[in-house]
């Protein structure tokens, strides 16, 4: 029995490795982050950090975009090509704050005796759920909050079962790295932690809770005013679409709350087309694309040369489907010429059923109710926010882009690694349905894709700078007929030996406040993995 769990804990591993490192290439490759939404309004950040007198008008807390910058900085920055590797550099930070937070939702699960086989798994399924993917995807901060929530609720409830102080301590960087990213990040973490911890304050001694309020205070009061001297602003400055453009200057009718129709859902999956549904919108956000930002976006790489595995054709005839043994697809007949949204739809089918065994297993099931639960509370906020135009309005009626998941995308996150590791632990049959549903979910990517000229255009530009070049361009003129692409070498460029090439000068601009506190982050962090030792 021992070997054969430590077999499925290897062989889950591995696949968990895998498919980490493959989803990383294939962003790479196929979604460039320079073309985000909101990258132009979020690049200021760099030209301050290159230009210190130069200041951002934007109210983000620096933290996340001086990763960004530093790894850039000391990285890419003698090199030419500046768009390809901004590009590279914003993936590569992003997938590695990914690890982190993984790593923390890792042992915050294994405090809860989850098996690794079963907290791998889980970690697969999050991998290519849509959400934590665009995450991956563009310059925004949220993945940041994602990261480090994990390891402020295992302090939390660290503290809770031993009692033991220092825990809390540990949290305070943590906590104040989190809280001072985004104006929204601070209203859903603190409201989030006061709603579910908010007995703790009776456990702690009167001069633990004074000494720890007060270090939060400073340490928030000091980072404020380090992103308030480089933005102008400080966080609750909050910027709405309102600010640059009159149309979000509105609110949300209060019907927007349960205002749903399935049958326009099927037929008309289409972008702006439903921007009177709360609910419309995070049913085709959560497992799609609706804004068509991603993978559904035109200019993106993962929209170019996809096989039509099914096809529809019309017929006056009622017929069975066949398969096309020329094209290699299923033929589906109609009996009338219609518009059909096939990815769309079936991941409309797919966060239909994600959504009703989430709520069912928040109803059935009280062990893990408040984390759960937590994305009522991110998709109430919005809400409440876009309904009541506090503390701004920012809504678009024709848009509805104010209910992005993604906003919460951090309590989604967790809500969703607790519902699929509660499930996954009850019966193995549910390793299975995650296998089908990752499958799926490579196939509403785009995959697999046939050989075409603007696919080779598209690809074989990237393929050229990936840091598994020579393989997949390998695999490439193979399978794509993409022509043998002359791998980038850094080693052997001219552009380290020219430093008019330094995009952003040979200086560094230091921030000292957000060094201190990631480097307290990093090592809070150090402390809890190793904690047996140390805290029992």
């Amino acid at each position: 029995m021992l070997q054969n769990q430590k077999f499925l804990n290897n062989l889950t591993f591995i696949i968990l490795i895998f498919s980490l490192v493959w989803l990383k290439e294939i962003n790479f490759l196929f979604y460039d982050s320079t073309e985000s939404p909101d990258f132009a309004e979020y690049f200021v950040y760099f030209d301050h950090f290159a230009n210190s007198d130069f200041k951002t008008a934007r109210e983000h807390g620096l933290m996340y975009y001086y990763l960004q910058y530093l790894n850039y900085y000391f990285q890419y920055n003698s090199f030419s090509n500046f768009e390809m590797f901004l590009h590279k550099s914003i993936q590569e930070v992003n997938f590695w704050i990914y690890i982190y937070g993984l790593i923390g939702y890792f042992y915050f699960l294994k405090m809860y005796k989850f098996k690794n086989s079963t907290i791998f798994v889980t970690f697969i399924f999050i991998n290519f759920f849509p959400v934590s993917m665009v995450l991956r995807l563009v310059f925004k901060p949220e993945i940041l909050a994602f990261a480090f929530l994990p390891w402020i609720l295992y302090c939390i409830e660290k503290f809770k079962e031993k009692q033991n102080i220092f825990y809390l301590y540990l949290l305070i960087p943590l906590f104040i790295s989190c809280i001072t990213l985004k104006g929204n990040i601070l209203a859903i973490i603190c409201i989030y932690l006061i709603i579910t911890n908010l007995r703790i304050f009776s456990k702690i001694k009167i001069t633990h809770l004074l000494i720890i309020l007060l270090l939060i205070v400073v340490s928030f009061l000091s980072i404020s005013y380090e992103n308030s001297y480089a933005n102008e602003k400080n966080i609750l400055d909050v910027q709405s679409g309102a600010t640059y453009r009159d149309n979000y200057d509105n609110k949300a009718p209060l019907n927007i709350i349960y205002k749903f129709n399935l049958y326009n859902l099927v037929t008309s999956p289409i972008k702006n087309y439903h921007a009177d549904s709360f609910l419309g919108i995070t049913l085709l956000e959560t497992s799609g694309d609706y804004f068509e930002l991603y993978w559904n976006n035109d200019s993106s790489g993962y929209s170019i040369a996809s096989d039509e595995i099914v096809r529809f054709e019309t017929s006056p005839e009622i017929k069975l489907p066949k398969y096309d043994q020329n094209t290699k697809s299923l033929i589906i007949f109609t009996q009338k010429k219609t518009d059909l949204y096939l990815k769309s739809s079936i991941g409309l089918f797919i966060s239909i059923i994600f959504y009703f065994f989430l709520i069912k297993k928040l109803f059935t099931s009280s062990d893990y109710r408040k984390y759960i639960s937590a994305f009522l509370l991110g998709g109430v906020l919005l809400l409440i926010h876009a309904i009541t135009g506090l503390p701004v309005n920012n809504f678009d009626p024709d848009v509805g882009d104010t209910f992005k998941p993604h906003y919460y995308s951090f309590l989604l996150l967790l809500s969703t690694i607790f519902f699929v590791a509660s499930y996954l632990r009850e019966s193995k049959k549910y390793f299975i349905y995650i296998f089908i549903y990752i499958f799926i979910m490579i196939f509403l990517l785009g995959f697999p894709k046939t050989a075409t000229q603007d696919l080779n255009q598209n690809v074989s530009y990237f393929v050229e700078y990936s840091d598994f070049c020579n393989f997949e361009s390998f695999i490439y003129e193979n399978v794509y007929d993409i022509k043998k692409v002359n791998c980038f070498n850094s080693e052997l460029t001219t552009d380290l030996l020219n430093p008019g090439n330094k995009f952003f000068g040979e200086s560094l601009l230091i921030k000292p406040i957000n060094l201190l506190l990631v480097l307290l982050s990093f090592s809070s962090s150090i402390l809890i993995v190793l904690r047996r030792g140390y805290f029992k």
